[in-house]
C-alpha cells in the first residue's frame, strides 16, 4: 500500500521524501495544540504509515516555536 493514498489531512501537514515520511502539526499561533478530531486523525494517519511499503520511517515534527502545547483547552471545555 502507498502511504496516505488518498487521504487529506486537515489537522497536520505531510509529505514522504524517499522512504521518510514528515507529520507536521501546524498550528503555530495556538502552540500547535491537539483537540480530539486531531488526535483522531494522528491515530488513523499512524496506523496507515504502518502498512504503507513505501515508508521506513516516521518523523513528527511541528511549525512555530513550540513542539505541542498538548490539548487544546477550548476544544476540551467546548
Amino acid at each position: 500500500m502507498t502511504a496516505m493514498a488518498g487521504r487529506k489531512p486537515k489537522h497536520f501537514l505531510w509529505e514522504v521524501e524517499g522512504r521518510i515520511a514528515k507529520v507536521r502539526l501546524d498550528r503555530p499561533e495556538r502552540k500547535n495544540p491537539l483537540t480530539f478530531d486531531s488526535y483522531a486523525e494522528l491515530r488513523d494517519t499512524f496506523r496507515d504509515l504502518v502498512y504503507a511499503d513505501d515508508v521506513d520511517a516516521v518523523v513528527f515534527l511541528s511549525n512555530g516555536g513550540n513542539f505541542c502545547s498538548g490539548g487544546d483547552v477550548h476544544d476540551i471545555i467546548g
